[in-house]
């Protein structure tokens, strides 16, 4: 049994060509492979943390997250310049089809979306040409799949684009800005509301947006509240493996594009957390 447990995240918005390395939907059909190949367990988060607690997690055991929640998780989208993609759901099931029945995989994605349904579509109109590519019709079906669970990441992502946020209006748009209790609920709690009335399931976990976590919001806000707004642990982008030491409300993960930009990266990646 381990102590560690590696979390990856994609970005299924990342999309601006068609091989590994300008394409998230790409790299992750290759690299559930490659993790197969190379003796990794995918197991769905809220299982791998119980197990991580009970002491009985696999070596080698990684899960999946998808951040943003663009419309590419879960439909099939003709990409204006990187043409008909793929979405994720798609590539998790043909590779679950692809394996044994006694499989020790169980593969799953905890897909981090975006609550407030103006700031998607300004979002759309104002950074995507009104693409439609922040949709949440396919929310509920994505819960009810036992592939994927839909999960917070945040109101509206504090994030630039927006005229108006939930965020302070004197501050920088950023997540480091997200520091008073109220900036804290207004990002968090209603947007736990939305997702549960729109997909069905209450999410178990946020992430934060761009990894970035005030010490406010990670070392109190969430430590004292995060519990009753129905959380589990909260997520960052620090690269690393989760082990004993990890905070549970700013849990490491490895990003995609950032940590690694090829398969032989990712397998560094590997190396690095199982040492």
């Amino acid at each position: 049994m381990s102590s560690r447990l590696v979390l990856l995240a994609w970005h299924s918005i990342n999309v601006t060509g068609t091989t590994y390395a300008d394409n998230d939907l790409v790299a992750l059909g290759e690299d559930l492979v490659r993790l197969d190949r190379l003796g990794w367990t995918i197991l769905p988060l809220g299982d791998a943390l119980a197990a991580r607690a009970a002491g009985t997690l696999p070596e080698r055991t990684v899960c999946l997250t998808l951040d943003d929640g663009s419309v590419m998780d879960w439909h099939r989208f003709d990409h204006p310049t990187a043409g008909l993609q793929v979405p994720a759901r798609d590539r998790l099931a043909s590779f679950a089809r692809a394996l044994p029945a006694d499989s020790r995989h169980r593969p799953h994605a905890s897909v981090f979306v975006l609550a407030s349904p103006e700031a998607r579509a300004e979002m759309d109109r104002v950074d995507y040409f009104s693409l439609g590519v922040w949709g949440d019709d396919w929310w509920a079906a994505a819960n009810r799949s036992g592939r994927m669970s839909i999960e917070n990441h945040s109101w509206d992502h504090n994030h630039p684009s927006l005229a108006r946020t939930a965020g302070p209006a004197d501050r920088p748009r950023d997540f480091l800005a997200i520091d008073t209790e109220a900036t804290c609920r207004a990002e968090i709690e209603p947007a736990s509301d939305y997702i549960e009335r729109t997909a069905g399931r209450r999410p178990r976990y946020f992430a934060y947006p761009w990894g970035q976590a005030s010490d406010y919001l990670r070392a109190e806000f969430l430590p004292t509240f995060g519990a009753s707004i129905g959380l589990d642990a909260a997520l960052g982008c620090e690269p690393g493996p989760v082990t004993s030491a990890s905070d549970r409300w700013f849990l490491p993960r490895y990003v995609c594009g950032r940590d690694w930009t090829s398969p032989e990266g990712l397998e560094a990646v590997l190396r690095d957390a199982a040492a």
